[in-house]
């Protein structure tokens, strides 16, 4: 007896469900795209439990006849292509006639549907493929598909699933760009009776921004055209000052059709070039338009990915036009809040940084320990022992000239052999001998510190040198600070796509443990009443936007590494920047600092503080040694 058999229908479908139905988010997909296929103007999703107990999406296009909507149940089956040149200019969103048997394979379909001209409408009743009930049905013009208890007879892709925001997310964002490639199009997405957010259907894609993404950012985004003989290019691209933090928020959209292609991606981040912050991206819309034949929609089953004719030419018209976009922009951010005058950031001796004890005191000297307020990122200490705190430059921040009065270091006495040494003069000793002793001789170009040493010479990255200096400070700073709220006389308003949102409501508990204390504010906004105290002023919102992406990445919220993201913020404005003369004796403040320092080898993102030459090396470089 042979080996192969051909499987019936209903395992193939569960297989090729498989590729087309991985999540919630891939049935509300391609049922929105069935919809916006049969040239619905409103189309309505209604999602329970994050689409895992029920998907409901209605919409008000043409609608199918009876024997259309049992027929559509079969596999191979679509109203789109009719012979084999359709394949090579594909106008429609749905066309490979898989969608509707794969999703009925694996969960309890429902859908009821009707056509204009007052004929009965269809109801059609489906469990895990098999048709079990078909009957007459009142509706008006359009379609209703019901999709509940996904993946019940497939086990094992229900285990896989994620949370329930998890899942919201997704749907939430599937349908996000999927308005933005339609502005033409209302939409509403609801979530367990609970309005995420509405399209107005207007044909402007500036609303369809503005709902998914606030007023805030609708503020700030530049119109963008191009075009030329193959492609044009409509769109929306935000200002440099409006970041994110992954490359989530850059949407490109080829004939309606939303699509993910890394060279166009890569286009549009060259064309911001130094625009943005290192590990920054920015937001985007963008729409293309072009001879359907240039583009093949065939090669993925979630037609997500695709190909494309005369790709560099597309690449280079995208990154010459927003670059000459941005050419006509004053692109300078207004202020966020009042300008204070700061005095220059000074660099104190060591030991007038360390060594507080517990009472607030110094050991040595008796000069009170400065107290951290609301804004001021670095504090200096004068010669008379007052408190004087000096808030650094977020521009421009320079070193002031150094205290010269330093605390003499006591050195340990001998210990008998049998005695150990005690822990923390074990420390400093380490601490000594991890870095040479640093003669600064010079500086070049206003940026790198040219040192000596017994062995050899050394360059030294003034920047990331300092910013290892503030961090460590700020960063226990902040450590004493854990638990401290600073009410905010004027609530802060955070403006949030629906899918954080819907995290963040849930997250609520958490973030109160954080420190933060926000509620909700209607829609996707949200009030800000209090954050924790270390907040370092001007960047609040940004490490808000942080931990966001942390919730909607479905992260462990972590207070340490918050304390760790907010001190190297501050630490990156408060360190000297490239281009700042020092003189010597400001060098050589900054050099014995470095040495106090835990991990003085890298700044606080990694890039190295330190690059040695060798006395071997500098002799085998003028042939003195071969």
């Amino acid at each position: 007896m042979g080996k192969i058999k051909v499987m019936d229908d209903r395992l193939a479908n569960q297989i090729a469900a498989g590729e087309v139905v991985e999540r919630p988010a891939s049935v509300v997909k391609e049922l929105v795209e069935n919809a916006l296929d049969s040239q619905a103007e409103r189309i309505t999703i209604s999602i329970e439990e994050g689409g895992i107990r029920s998907i409901r999406v209605t919409d008000d296009g043409s609608g199918m006849d009876r024997e259309d909507a049992v027929l559509a149940f079969e596999r191979h089956a679509t109203s789109k292509i009719r012979r084999e040149r359709d394949l090579f200019s594909i106008r429609s969103l749905g066309f490979r006639g898989e969608a509707l048997p794969s999703i009925a394979s694996v969960s309890r379909l429902t859908l009821t549907t009707s056509e204009e001209g007052g004929e009965p409408g269809t109801r059609l009743v489906l469990e895990g493929g098999k048709l079990v009930s078909t009957e007459d049905a009142v509706r008006s013009s359009g379609t209703e598909v019901i999709v509940e208890d996904l993946f019940f007879n497939t086990p094992a892709r229900l285990k896989y699933l994620k949370t329930v925001n998890t899942e919201i997310s997704h749907v939430a964002d599937v349908v996000g760009r999927l308005a933005l490639a339609h502005p033409d199009v209302s939409f509403l997405l609801t979530h367990n009776d609970r309005k995420l957010f509405r399209t107005p259907g207007d044909g402007k894609m500036l609303h369809v921004v503005h709902a998914l993404y606030g007023k805030q950012v609708a503020q700030k985004v530049l119109p963008f055209a191009a075009e030329d003989m193959d492609f044009t290019l409509e769109g929306l691209v935000v200002k440099p000052e409006v970041t994110r933090s992954n490359r989530s928020y850059i949407s490109t959209v080829i004939n309606g059709r939303y699509i993910r292609n890394i060279p166009l991606t890569q286009a549009i981040l060259r064309a911001y070039d130094t625009l943005l912050p290192i590990g920054r991206y920015p937001i985007v819309v963008l729409s293309i338009m072009m001879d359907p034949k240039l583009v093949d929609v065939n090669v993925h089953p979630s037609k997500l990915e695709v190909r494309l004719s005369k790709e560099k030419a597309l690449c280079r018209l995208i990154e010459n036009g927003i670059k000459d976009l941005f050419r006509k922009q004053t692109l300078i951010p207004e202020a966020a809040y009042p300008r204070q005058e700061r005095s220059p950031v000074q660099v104190r001796p060591v030991q007038e940084r360390l060594n507080w004890n517990e009472s607030g005191s110094k050991s040595e000297g008796n000069i009170p320990k400065p107290k951290v307020k609301q804004g001021e990122e670095i504090l200096h200490v004068r010669e008379s022992g007052v408190d004087d705190p000096v808030k650094s430059s977020v521009e421009d921040p320079a070193l002031a000239q150094p205290a010269h009065r330093e605390l003499p270091r006591v050195e340990p006495s001998p210990s008998p052999l049998n005695q150990e040494t005690p822990q923390s003069e074990k420390k400093q000793d380490i601490k000594e001998k991890r870095l040479p002793d640093l003669l600064p001789l010079a500086q070049i170009h206003g940026t790198y510190i040219i040192a000596q040493s017994e062995d050899g010479f050394y360059i030294l990255d003034q920047h990331a040198a300092h910013e290892r200096i503030y961090y460590e400070i700020f960063y226990n700073r902040m450590k004493e600070q854990d638990g401290k709220q600073q009410p905010l006389l004027v609530p802060m308003t955070v403006e949030c796509t629906p899918s954080e949102s819907e995290a963040i409501r849930n997250w609520i508990p958490h973030l109160t443990g954080l420190g933060m204390d926000i509620e909700p504010f209607g829609g996707t906004t949200f009030l800000v009443r209090s954050h924790p105290a270390w907040f370092p002023q001007g960047d609040e919102e940004a490490l808000i936007r942080e931990i966001l992406d942390w919730v909607k990445r479905g992260e462990k919220m972590d207070l340490a590494r918050l304390r760790d993201d907010g001190a190297k913020m501050m630490s990156c404005k408060a360190a000297i920047k490239a281009n700042r003369h020092l003189r010597k004796d400001e060098m050589e403040s900054l050099i014995r600092q470095l040495k106090e320092c835990e991990t003085p080898f890298t700044c606080p993102h990694g890039r190295p503080i330190f690059i040695r030459f060798s006395t071997y090396e500098i002799e085998k470089m003028f042939k003195r040694v071969m």
